[in-house]
């Protein structure tokens, strides 16, 4: 992807927005010929990028597989190769991940992997390690390399479980008719479903929102917890999280056939009503994911919380 010229087209399409806001495959199986060369193409990138973390450290690592124009959590989304430009060359921090979930447009040129991290300091042998999930979507280039253009990452306790080895895998569905679409018109439908989804939030609550804008395999990422999946722990969770929540997309992507994309903005919750109402404020990602009959549903949800200082 011209993630620049994409990251423009987008800006174009928020302007008209006003906002308040398959098939699961175990390792054994192969998907269509193509679909499954592309997704192990996918599985391995990932998995190089963390063995160059472990051996060159993040500085090295991060700089080879961030896109031009990518982005990461700070915990505010900033520039991704801008913030590891500054990382030390003999930084001491040791960060290395598994990718423990795959997933691929059709199309084949935009998918994410997620799973467990562990982040320890080399200079202090024995310290204790921190732990968390994170999740990472990428792009083919042009030449046919994937390229990281958003990384983003939740810390959690240390599992009290050692992570699965077996892999799930998902490629999107299929469509009932499949054609190249209008990426800035798409982009716009995208974001119009993000602001009915942040309008039935707002009238109806959230856990009503989610059930109505949420596959049923939804994967929900909330900092200070293990990742949740599906509608019941999202019910469980949302249930827990009172207030009226509002998002303000800034960018996002979609795939070519428009199979898959994702918008990553930052959000504010608001406890209380008057001119000063309590409020906490999040980066958050959602990546969306079309379903056969073209409705886009939410496949990923995650929100990381800004700090004090880092509010607007």
């Amino acid at each position: 992807m011209n993630w620049t010229t994409e990251r423009k087209t987008l800006r174009k399409a928020l302007f008209f927005v006003p906002v308040s806001l398959y098939f699961l495959i175990p390792v054994g199986i192969v998907l269509g010929q193509s679909g499954g060369r592309t997704l192990q193409s996918l599985i391995e990138a990932e998995r190089a990028f963390s063995r160059l973390s472990e051996e060159k450290g993040i500085k090295e690592a991060f700089l080879t597989y961030l896109a031009d124009d990518s982005i990461v959590f700070r915990p505010r989304p900033v520039p991704g190769r801008k913030a590891y430009e500054v990382v030390p060359d003999d930084s001491p921090v040791l960060l290395t991940w598994e990718p423990a979930y795959a997933e691929i447009a059709l199309d084949g040129d935009l998918g994410y992997t997620t799973g467990p991290y562990q982040l320890k300091d080399k200079s202090k042998p024995g310290g204790p390690a921190r732990y968390g999930h994170y999740v990472s979507l990428w792009q083919k280039q042009p030449g046919g390399l994937w390229k990281v253009v958003l990384d983003v990452g939740i810390r959690h306790p240390q599992p009290g479980f050692k992570p699965m080895e077996v892999m799930t895998r998902k490629e999107t569905s299929r469509p009932k008719r499949l054609v190249k679409v209008d990426k800035f018109n798409e982009l716009n439908n995208l974001l119009k479903v993000e602001a009915d989804f942040s309008a039935k939030a707002a009238a109806e609550g959230m856990i009503a929102a989610y059930i109505a804008f949420a596959h049923d395999d939804i994967r929900l990422y909330r900092d200070g917890s293990l990742p949740m999946t599906g509608i019941e722990a999202l019910r469980q969770e949302t249930s827990q999280s009172p207030g009226r929540l509002t998002w303000e997309p800034m960018d996002g992507d979609i795939s070519r056939w428009g199979a898959l994309g994702f918008i990553f903005g930052t959000a504010e919750t608001r406890s209380g009503a008057g001119a000063d109402p309590a409020a906490a404020s999040s980066s958050y990602l959602r990546i969306w994911r079309k379903t056969p009959d073209g409705q886009w549903k939410i496949a990923l949800d995650l929100a990381v919380p800004l700090p004090p200082e880092e509010k607007k």
